[in-house]
């Protein structure tokens, strides 16, 4: 049975591993692999990728793991409305410098910009909104629906618990994949907004959706 807690912080360098094996092959990724000789140095890159990325939004979001039988094995985290707007200070503080040893600054600043454009929909109507900004899934268990149970068991009943009076909450994520955008209206998303994200050698698809949570039900 998952039991859904918060994560240790001598637990955050194993779950950046997990979300570098989970997202690696996703296709905002395209530009910057082209930069690595094999695919060993690229996760290489993107563990510390995802590590500086847990640092920049360790003190400013929520963080959830989902784990069973001492394995982590699902990780989310979830933006409170009105909270502080994590930007690429945010990153370079995080230990971002570190990933020149890498990548080059142009490379690395490209890739930090198709993250800023993909949010961009949703930080429109984030002022008053939950964002699920992440959610990761051992890449080993895809297909056990551990996404979905993370959703409908603890993000979902948290922001239910953390609501006020009996006034719907607003609760918005995004993906930049055709397999996440199913998922997403699986679980009862709606999709609001969808653009073309341009990169250096392609462009991909930056799908948006929203949900109305109503605390009472």
């Amino acid at each position: 049975m998952i039991r859904y807690r918060r994560p240790k912080l001598e637990e955050l360098k194993d779950i950046a591993r997990m979300c570098a094996l989970t997202f690696i092959d996703y296709p905002i990724c395209n530009d910057i692999k082209s930069g690595f000789p094999n695919v060993d140095s690229f996760l290489d890159f993107m563990n510390d990728v995802y590590y500086v990325y847990i640092r920049a939004y360790f003190r400013k979001s929520e963080f959830f793991v989902g784990e069973d039988d001492g394995k982590v094995k699902s990780f989310a985290v979830l933006v409170r409305p009105r909270s502080p707007e994590v930007g690429l200070v945010d990153y370079f503080r995080s230990g971002a410098l570190l990933l020149l040893k890498k990548v080059s600054l142009p490379s690395l600043l490209r890739f930090l910009n198709v993250l800023e454009q993909g949010h961009k929909p949703c930080s429109g109507i984030k002022e008053h909104s939950w964002l699920l900004e992440s959610l990761a899934v051992d890449r080993s268990l895809r297909g056990q629906q551990l996404g979905s149970k993370m959703l409908n068991e603890c993000i979902i009943p948290y922001i239910k618990e953390q609501s006020i009076g009996d006034k719907p909450e607003t609760f918005i994520t995004f993906t930049n994949t055709e397999r996440n955008k199913e998922f997403y209206i699986k679980n009862g998303f709606s999709q609001f907004d969808y653009k073309t994200i341009p990169m250096k050698d392609s462009a991909i698809g930056n799908w948006s959706f929203r949900m109305t949570i109503n605390p009472g039900l």
